[in-house]
């Protein structure tokens, strides 16, 4: 064979062969591309729809949410409703005062029916919770008078200083600015009758005295035996005053 001829096929083969190689080449490329666009699709529909999973679980939770706090509101108005209720009813079955007291302006008041001396009243009081009576208003002083007829041991005493007079939770007369001494032709009370170097005298105040009004303080011997007022506040808790009912 003529060797020109035989070069001269040889280069045709080879072109060919490169021809088909680059062929080849390309068409792999282009089926990897199309694989991972197919990929990359089905990767996209895949976080869409998990998107979409997402969301409707979030709304669905929202909306239970929702619901739970409505619930829970109206569960609280329920409540504070039956609260309000209970204490109604607390407060309506609570008396201001214990059995054998007296109310009246938010203390209460207890008239003994055993005379004592002073010191003993007071004592007595205190084994109550409560103390001698204090008057510090015109009111008090007007419903004590009209609750008894004959003189009631008061927590008013001159014991410390003569005419110094103090009450039992340490306010003086001049204090208060309220005295209501029984007045007399012959003069006024307290007059310390038969207050002397042998004597102790009246260091003692009581009230009352029948047909009498509003003037009806009296001086007296501390060791003289009387019938006491005994005074407190009444006992039902600020806890539930402090409901707007």
């Amino acid at each position: 064979m003529d060797p020109v001829y035989e070069n001269s096929a040889y280069k045709d083969s080879t072109a060919e062969f490169r021809g088909d190689s680059t062929q080849y080449k390309g068409q792999t490329l282009c089926k990897r591309t199309k694989v991972l666009l197919i990929v990359l699709s089905v990767s996209v529909v895949i976080a869409v729809g998990g998107l979409c999973v997402l969301g409707v679980l979030y709304l669905n939770k929202r909306v239970d949410f929702e619901s739970l706090h409505a619930q829970h509101e109206m569960v609280l108005m329920q409540l504070s409703d039956q609260e309000i209720n209970n204490t109604r009813l607390i407060v309506s079955s609570c008396k201001p005062c214990e059995d054998g007291w007296t109310e009246h302006g938010g203390k209460c008041y207890f008239f003994s029916s055993e005379a004592q001396t002073w010191f003993k009243s007071r004592n007595s009081c205190e084994a109550l919770k409560a103390n001698l009576v204090t008057i510090n208003t015109r009111d008090v002083q007007g419903f004590l008078v009209s609750k008894i007829k004959e003189t009631h041991w008061i927590g008013l005493d001159d014991l410390e200083t003569e005419g110094r007079w103090v009450w039992v939770n340490n306010q003086t007369l001049e204090e208060t600015g309220l005295q209501f001494w029984f007045i007399k032709a012959s003069g006024s009370e307290p007059d310390n009758t038969g207050g002397d170097e042998s004597s102790p005298g009246e260091d003692c105040a009581c009230l009352g005295y029948e047909n009498v009004e509003l003037n009806s303080w009296f001086d007296a011997s501390c060791e003289t035996k009387k019938k006491f007022i005994c005074e407190k506040r009444k006992f039902i808790s600020a806890s539930l005053t402090n409901y707007k009912l």
